[in-house]
Parts: C-alpha cells; structure tokens; sequence
C-alpha cells in the first residue's frame, strides 16, 4: 500500500481534530511520527511535525470529496 501525506503539523491538538474527523468519516489513515509527539522527540530528529498520511488507493483522490479544507 502507498500511503499519501495530506496533513502535517507539529501542533498535536490540528493532528488529534483531524484524526477525530477521518474516524468519523472512516477513512483509513496512518500518523507514521505519532510515537515521536514530543518536543525533544520532533526537535531532536529534525522532524517539522506528525504526518497524516491516507491510502493513496483510497477513492478520495479521485474528485469525488476533499479530505480537509482549509480557508
């Protein structure tokens, strides 16, 4: 499986608000830098922040409906 970063933050609150809304929606996701969520973890290792990342095979690439918006 490929997976696809479709979010990226070092605040965990945005990372804990997205992964609330694809469970609610059931869209398999992955946060592969979510044991790092730390200070000294993500500075120490150079890390810009804990990625989501969503099946690249998923079906919503495909234009039928956006995973997040932001105005």
């Amino acid at each position: 499986m490929n997976f696809i970063t479709v979010y990226n933050s070092n605040q965990s609150f945005q990372i804990a608000i997205v992964k609330n809304l694809f469970d609610n929606e059931n869209i398999n996701y992955r946060i592969p830098d979510e044991f790092l969520d730390s200070a000294a973890g993500i500075g120490g290792l150079g890390i810009t922040g804990m990625r989501v990342q969503v099946i690249e095979e998923d079906g919503y690439f495909g234009g039928t409906r956006p995973l997040i918006s932001v105005k």
